[in-house]
């Protein structure tokens, strides 16, 4: 599985006669954080300038234990770096070569936020992971720190990246031509951008907006958008694409998240929707159900192997799942 090194306790500083100590708490887990690294690893503690992303100024090695809950931990710094403006910049050495190498790693590293060592104040609990693509563009995505499930990235994140770098590329591979022939259209060059999620996840959205760098003639907003409640009559926005990212696993919200979709397309019965997720349990096959019962048509399907470490929590090797749907032309009523 991928594993992610997640902040419990964001840092915190305490500042001695000669030296700062940055305390912090974190685990190496799974997207869910249903299952801590099996593994022992030696982490790299590395804080870093806050406007130089390579400007290390003290880094230390910790060890994360096989099967451990949380590693408490704190960097001695030297003092003379008190007046700096800093983020703690939690990594392995493998993760780094992979970042090098332009490839996901198979532990992604974390970034706090920017904090002054002269702060005796814990940091936000907000983080950022970095992504360095093949096209040598770097994806910045900001997530909440915490054990809980909700407002992280998930492992069908990472597929989504990939599945784009190969669609923008000069060699796609199959089971994506629709997406291709969009890109090839230049419909998604100049684009505006909508996130939708609930109303507790607009701040985190909030923050990714902010740190977005869209081509010139596109936009990004986020919006609310509650699967249970009906859309808004007065909107008479058009979609080309969709895109469902882990979003299927409840059956009694991915009922609504169906019909959510079947509105939208009967609005713009052209607009392709790219569903992508990772398998987890056998009720995730509903949602497909409840797709085909609303009259969609998958037109393409594509599995893409995702980053991980061979450790006996893997039964077979995680990939991400792609669907590609269109409104169907039959009437809704036909099998």
């Amino acid at each position: 599985m991928v594993q992610y090194i997640r902040f419990l306790r964001t840092p915190q500083s305490d500042v001695g006669k000669k030296a700062i100590d940055i305390s912090a708490v974190v685990a190496v887990t799974t997207d869910l954080g249903d299952a801590f690294f099996s593994e022992d690893v030696e982490l790299l503690a590395d804080v870093v300038e806050a406007n130089s992303p390579h400007g290390v100024l003290y880094s230390q090695t910790i060890k994360w234990q096989a099967s451990t809950r949380a590693l408490k931990f704190a960097v001695h710094c030297p003092g003379k770096y008190l007046s700096r403006p800093v983020r703690l910049h939690v990594t392995t050495k493998e993760t780094e070569t992979a970042s090098q190498a332009l490839e996901i790693p198979k532990i992604l590293d974390v970034w706090s936020c920017v904090f002054l060592l002269s702060d005796k104040q814990r940091t936000d609990p907000i983080v950022e992971r970095r992504i360095a693509l093949s096209n040598r563009s770097v994806v910045r995505m900001w997530e909440e720190t915490g054990d809980s499930i909700a407002r992280h990235i998930w492992d069908a994140s990472l597929g989504f990246l990939v599945y784009f770098a190969h669609a923008l590329s000069t060699s796609p591979i199959d089971g994506m031509s629709l997406l291709v022939s969009l890109f090839k259209s230049s419909k998604l060059v100049k684009c505006d951008l909508l996130l939708t999620d609930l109303e507790d996840a607009q701040e985190i959205l909030a923050s990714n907006i902010r740190c977005a760098a869209p081509v010139a003639g596109s936009t990004v907003r986020s919006e609310v958008l509650d699967w249970a409640s009906s859309l808004d009559d007065s909107s008479n926005a058009n979609y080309d694409l969709i895109l469902v990212s882990d979003c299927i696993y409840n059956p009694d919200s991915s009922l609504h998240l169906v019909e959510t979709l079947r509105q939208l397309a009967t609005r713009t019965p052209e607009t392709v929707i790219l569903v992508g997720f990772k398998r987890r349990h056998t009720e995730d096959d509903l949602f497909f159900a409840r797709m085909r019962t609303a009259n969609f048509d998958i037109l393409e399907t594509l599995k893409i192997p995702l980053p991980y470490i061979d450790t006996d929590q893997d039964v077979d090797r995680p990939t991400a799942e792609f669907f590609t749907y269109k409104m169907g032309t039959r009437p809704q009523n036909d099998s």
